[in-house]
């Protein structure tokens, strides 16, 4: 048994502390069941019962707070709640309920993402599709937001204005075209597009 030593009452929850000094916090709309008031004693079920829905109350509120900073795919999320130390099926709940919400959405999370990489530098398809894998997005959802952004996406004029500017520190160097073409690759350019841009530049030094 467990007894209820002190109730404090708040905006969005009743905060519980136990003779054992464990506390919980109890959201309103889940208290209702259960009589919580000072000098209650309660069996381990209802302790049990207790303990689930203050787990649940904190893990919904970290994870909102969470998605105030920026938003996150479905796997970023998961991978949080799961490192606070939930429990799988907790986070699988909670993740469920937001999901349904629309707090989180791996769609709109994939379009915003390319738009926010692409508006700060040149970057290629390739290394977007591995970024957003790497996020936990699916393989479908990343080939669809990159098939929507096509008209977004760095111009091959983008990408032989940015080899140029690299070019121009390297073209003394050993190799210097393969390297900018190694470079080019780790942007995410397709073999296709490295290959042009370094027959232009190539063909701009025999010039």
């Amino acid at each position: 048994m467990a007894t209820i030593v002190k109730i404090r009452h708040a905006d969005e929850c009743i905060t519980v502390e136990f003779d054992g000094g464990e506390i919980m916090k109890i959201p309103y709309g889940a208290a209702g069941p259960y009589r919580l008031e000072a000098g209650r004693s309660v069996d381990a079920e209802e302790y049990a019962q207790l303990k689930t829905e203050s787990q649940r109350h904190r893990s919904k509120k970290m994870a909102l707070d969470y998605l105030a900073i920026c938003p996150r795919s479905a796997m970023e999320m998961e991978r949080y709640l799961a490192r606070k130390g939930f429990d799988h099926e907790l986070v699988r709940e909670i993740l469920e309920g937001l999901v349904n919400a629309g707090y989180i959405d791996d769609a709109d999370y994939a379009a915003r993402y390319i738009s926010n990489r692409c508006g700060k530098k040149v970057i290629g398809k390739n290394l977007l599709m591995n970024e957003l894998l790497t996020k936990g997005i699916s393989r479908n959802i990343a080939r669809d937001a990159l098939k929507e952004a096509a008209p977004r996406l760095s111009s091959f004029e983008d990408v032989l204005t940015l080899a140029e500017r690299k070019y121009a520190g390297m073209k003394d160097r050993k190799k210097g075209l393969s390297k900018l073409a190694y470079f080019l690759r780790g942007r995410g350019f397709d073999h296709d597009t490295v290959s042009r841009v370094i027959d232009r530049l190539r063909r701009g030094e025999e010039e």
